[in-house]
């Protein structure tokens, strides 16, 4: 058996991870140390997550059996930081293993990974059967455009520079402000020629190749025209760029599914996966079976996906497993939380989740700190607000204490045992345990639950709860559901606007003693200003 450390470096999202005898023990993005969101932190390096690593599991890194890095590798860092005993992983096939490999899929599955482009490819598909992945095609980014681009420099170049120089909205970062806002567009066949001009698709393939290049030219010359004056114009565009992309890729699937009918399960990994948007529309697709979207879809994924890569070749692990979570960051003890809350004048009383169901229903904010932070873009009920849903009011107050944007959607949670009577369809939960897909809702609940369904197209991003992986959350959510008769809570991300999600109590503890919430969950005991 083995020990595994594995980085990704010099990009965006820094990320450290550690796998022992084929299990998951840490995985640490470096944004959630460093406090800088690493959309605003290009060419970072995963120093702070990998030192904390090492002191959590006393594993130093050059006592461990295999150091990885995945392309593209900063190789003077990596030389330093493994004395220079390190092996290459690619880009791609680190996230398609990943997402094969924790999808728990039987039978015939299909790994896509698409995203701007980390080593010599866009994308990557992989052909998967027992435990087995065959590289089926690999599109060189020399020659295949990249969807992903079109989206990052879109959103990059939509709100122009600040005085600095800086892009006010930011690839890897903001590209969820157009997803937001698609919606409240309408079809324009002129932005759609025009984005024709930047990407197209036939025949498998996404072509020309530079998309960022000729989306950087097509925006800044719209934004010069002045064709992103207004928030109006803006959702035009988006809803275009939404539409296309959607057109394109599932063209796509399907003429995949024209080669490979057989295949009716697909995994999905990179950037492009983000958008969830997109996953709805696949998942929707009749010949899909089942879908599963990768957790960390992004960068951040790469290095566990290495370590699950080298653990396969090891034979450690043999078949794709089921995450109960993804609670792989740093937990804190009871005497840790006690010690930094003495830091501050609060109430203090011990935990019923009969009380804070109440306080739920009465409209209170509830910080919710459990267990170790989640790996990933996600807040999955580790470092969650909680609001009830029943109130589309709701929905201005959050932003407005939490400083966000109007356009940035509120995502739902749900009991497993309700989640078919409110949402349709009724496949790839177990995808949706991650809040990776959107669901549309069904007509009788659109008004019970508005201030986490998206207005315009009545869809949302739920992420259904299970009372055996997460008890403590179901438990409240059970509470609220006796209470309210809705088995529904509001969860979003516990931090404010520009910031990572936070890591430790005493980050919990200062946005309480801000006001931005109302009360805190934290271990055992419950919080609150005098």
């Amino acid at each position: 058996m083995s020990s595994i450390y594995a980085f990704f470096a010099g990009s965006h999202s820094a990320t450290s991870a550690l796998v022992v005898d084929g299990e998951i023990k840490y995985v640490i993005e470096e944004e959630r140390l460093s406090r800088v969101k690493s959309g605003d932190d290009y060419e970072s390096y995963p120093r702070l997550s990998s030192s904390k690593i090492v002191e959590l599991s006393n594993l130093e890194i050059k006592d461990t059996d295999y150091r990885i890095f995945v392309e593209p590798i900063p190789d003077l860092y990596a030389e330093d930081l493994t004395n220079g005993n390190y092996e290459r992983m690619g880009h791609h096939d680190s996230h398609c293993y990943g997402a094969y490999f924790t999808s728990g899929m039987e039978g015939k599955v299909i790994s896509i990974s698409y995203d701007g482009g980390g080593d010599k490819s866009v994308m990557k598909i992989y052909l998967c059967d027992d435990g087995k992945m065959t590289l089926f095609r690999s599109m060189d980014l020399s020659t295949f455009g990249s969807i992903s681009h079109l989206w990052g420099f879109s959103t990059m170049g939509m709100m122009g520079w600040d005085d600095y120089g800086v892009p006010i909205w930011k690839i890897c970062k903001d590209e969820g402000k157009l997803m937001g806002m698609a919606a409240d567009g309408y079809y324009d066949q002129n932005i759609i020629n025009m984005l024709k001009t930047v990407i197209t698709y036939k025949d498998l393939k996404f072509t020309p190749s530079n998309t960022g290049g000729r989306t950087k030219f097509l925006i800044d010359s719209l934004r010069v025209m002045g064709y992103f004056n207004s928030k109006e114009q803006r959702e035009i565009f988006s809803y275009n760029l939404q539409h296309y992309t959607n057109e394109m890729f599932i063209h796509f699937i399907n003429d995949l599914h024209k080669l490979h009918p057989e295949y009716k399960k697909f995994v999905f990994s990179g950037g492009l996966f983000a958008n969830v948007k997109l996953n709805q529309q696949i998942n929707e697709l009749d010949f899909v079976d089942e879908m599963y979207v990768y957790p960390p879809m992004g960068d951040e994924g790469l290095p566990l996906g290495a370590c699950i890569k080298k653990a396969v070749e090891l034979g450690e692990i043999t078949k794709p497993i089921k995450l109960k979570n993804v609670f792989f960051g740093i937990g804190y003890t009871q005497d840790e939380i006690n010690q930094d809350s003495e830091n501050y004048d609060f109430k203090k009383e011990e935990y019923n989740s009969e009380v804070i169901a109440r306080d739920l229903e009465d409209g209170k904010m509830i910080g919710w700190f459990q267990d170790r932070f989640e790996h990933g873009p996600r807040a999955l009920g580790s470092r969650s607000i909680l609001v009830k849903p029943t109130e589309i009011k709701t929905h201005k107050l959050l932003n407005e204490r939490l400083k966000r944007y109007e356009i940035m959607p509120f995502a739902p949670i749900v009991m497993e045992e309700h989640f078919d009577k409110i949402f349709y369809p009724s496949k790839s939960k177990y995808s949706a345990e991650f809040m990776t897909i959107c669901y549309s809702t069904r007509e009788s609940w659109i008004n019970k639950i508005p201030a986490v369904i998206q207005k315009s197209d009545k869809s949302a991003r739920p992420q259904v709860v299970v009372k055996n992986k997460n008890e403590k959350l179901w438990d409240v959510l059970n509470e609220y559901s006796k209470i309210s008769g809705i088995p529904v809570l509001l969860n979003t991300s516990f931090n404010s606007h520009n910031e990572p999600i936070i890591d430790s109590p005493k980050q919990a503890f200062e946005t309480l003693n801000k006001g931005i919430i109302d009360k805190l969950v934290i271990g055992d005991y419950v919080y609150y200003r005098k």
